[in-house]
């Protein structure tokens, strides 16, 4: 419950930071609050941006999800959201097509932090405003997110509250899960996202947070950052292992790793991890997903609602 009342007030804090310019003080839902002028990562908007260019697969399918797709213009050419193939591809946020931002009057460009510092100053330096958000680790970061796009898209009004409530409803939708397994064992649990071994689940990620709303224990959540070690892995014991498919062989083949009661006890589950790059329904998926691998006796198919399980995973999912 502490947990819940913290995000909550972080989440009202937020709202509170992302008023209009002109608006302080004024009830936020009053119909005369203005949208604009707003502040939405250091850029100022005075109206809604028309031609945006997104390098962020995570957050193109964010504004999507909003119903903002008509104000895009491109994208990275690394784009794996199959709904915006349409879009120009405008290079990649190690090499943004600057030229072609500027040739086709690109107004607003929106990244996360992935992007590196030379390629933003690429784009301002042509005097394009860049918003640069952070991915989401956390049901405040994760409201903060798409109030911060709603607000930059509709204004910091409408915008911003309809992002907040969509965000809501999506953890609305975790919180049912919640209720669901959170008298049910906790699972030590690690989270394998790359087939290679070499990026986890760490505690400031957003699939740490869906874990725990799951009902799983992240032995990994006092690292950051993605850097967890097998050493550390055999360190941390854990009850159960959720990997890409494919990475059991490799687990079993690590001398190291024998005596973890995950591969003793045949704990280890197959779950495309790629799920979660679609945050808005792919992280519902997603954490149903986990509940079934975790509690498969209380999530059950028939309380699992339609579409949050492909049929081609049934047979690859458990793998014990």
């Amino acid at each position: 419950m502490k947990r819940r009342i913290t995000a909550l007030f972080t989440a009202l804090m937020m709202l509170c930071c992302m008023m209009p310019l002109s608006g302080c003080g004024e009830d936020e839902n009053a119909d005369n609050t203005p949208n604009y002028p707003v502040e939405v990562g250091g850029v100022k908007f005075v109206g809604p941006p028309s031609r945006v260019v997104c390098y962020s697969s995570t957050l193109i399918g964010v504004i999507y999800a909003m119903g903002y797709e008509d104000q895009l213009f491109g994208r990275t050419v690394n784009c794996d959201y199959k709904e915006a193939n349409d879009l120009k591809a405008c290079g990649t946020p190690d090499n943004p097509s600057v030229d072609l931002l500027v040739g086709n009057n690109v107004d607003l460009v929106i990244t996360d932090d992935t992007m590196t510092r030379k390629a933003i100053d690429s784009i301002q330096e042509k005097e394009i405003p860049v918003v640069v958000l952070p991915r989401a680790t956390g049901r405040s970061s994760f409201v903060e997110m798409y109030g911060a796009l709603g607000a930059a898209f509709q204004g910091g009004n409408k915008g911003y509250n309809k992002g907040c409530d969509i965000a809501n409803q999506v953890f609305t939708q975790l919180d049912d899960i919640y209720r669901l397994v959170e008298n049910e064992e906790t699972w030590n649990t690690c989270v394998i996202i790359s087939s290679d071994l070499t990026e986890f689940a760490t505690g400031d990620t957003l699939i740490s947070a869906i874990l725990e709303e799951t009902g799983g224990f992240n032995v990994a959540k006092d690292s950051t950052q993605g850097e967890y070690t097998l050493p550390d892995l055999m360190r941390s014991d854990p009850d159960v292992i959720i990997c890409p498919p494919g990475v059991e062989q490799r687990l079993r083949a690590k001398s190291s790793l024998v005596g973890i009661p995950a591969l003793d006890n045949f704990r280890v589950y197959a779950m495309d991890m790629t799920v979660f790059d679609d945050q808005y329904q792919g992280v519902i998926k997603g954490a149903w997903r986990m509940a079934r691998i975790l509690h498969p006796e209380v999530i059950t198919d028939d309380i699992i609602p339609e579409g949050m399980i492909e049929p081609e995973e049934e047979e690859e999912v458990f793998l014990d």
